[in-house]
């Protein structure tokens, strides 16, 4: 019995291992193909929304800018080690940069999803995503201020599970242009599918962790 639940531990922290490994990379590939956007050369924006971005050029950099960094610092601050009293000050620090981002990045967001390409219903998956980014940033930086830590961390999960939508838009995105679907459908699509799958995963994974209530 003992044996199989130690077999059972090590199987999870392997696949957590591997889930965190594989989530860096994405992130940090997202963070290199994303600062193409800083040289401010209109070849990298896509044709459809050029104009777009050149007559909004500082609400697409603020919001890109604001995702490069949440998206990157996100995963360092889910380590165990760097949550313990010995890190904490770096824990901190990055979660203001993190929330920072995710302030910047969510209101710049907000204001280009009305300037979508794609139509309302691209602009309503964009503004969605927008809106729930903040509010769940919000909580998160409520909740640690209220010192009440896993409350905190819950939030946290949720805010970053939106966060990777930067990622995930880019993989549906590969993968209706493989499956060739016009891109005029695909970007509607991701602009829904980029984070609604992600925060479901998110709900589960504050389910596994939420602290079970003792039987009365």
């Amino acid at each position: 019995m003992k044996a199989t639940q130690n077999a059972t531990s090590l199987s999870g922290r392997i696949l957590k291992s591997v889930g965190w490994s594989v989530m860096t990379l994405l992130a940090l590939l997202m963070f290199i193909l994303a600062s193409r956007y800083l040289t401010l050369n209109p070849e990298v924006y896509f044709p459809e929304q050029r104009a777009v971005y050149l007559a909004h050029t500082a609400g697409i950099l603020i919001h890109i800018m604001g995702a490069m960094l949440a998206t990157i610092i996100g995963p360092f601050q889910f380590l165990p080690k760097i949550i313990t009293n010995r890190y904490l000050n770096l824990h901190r620090w990055l979660g203001r940069i993190y929330l920072l981002g995710v302030l910047l990045g969510g209101l710049a967001g907000l204001y280009m999803a009305f300037l979508a390409y794609g139509g309302l219903p691209a602009r309503l998956g964009f503004a969605s995503l927008a809106l729930l980014w903040l509010l769940c940033g919000f909580m998160a930086y409520r909740y640690i201020r209220k010192r009440e830590i896993q409350l905190h961390r819950q939030w946290m999960i949720r805010t970053y599970a939106l966060t990777f939508a930067a990622v995930t838009l880019r993989l549906w995105q590969v993968v209706f242009q493989v499956a060739g679907v016009e891109f005029i459908n695909g970007y509607i699509a991701v602009a829904w599918l980029s984070w609604i799958p992600n925060l479901l995963v998110a709900e589960w994974i504050v389910n596994q962790i939420r602290p079970k209530r003792e039987s009365r």
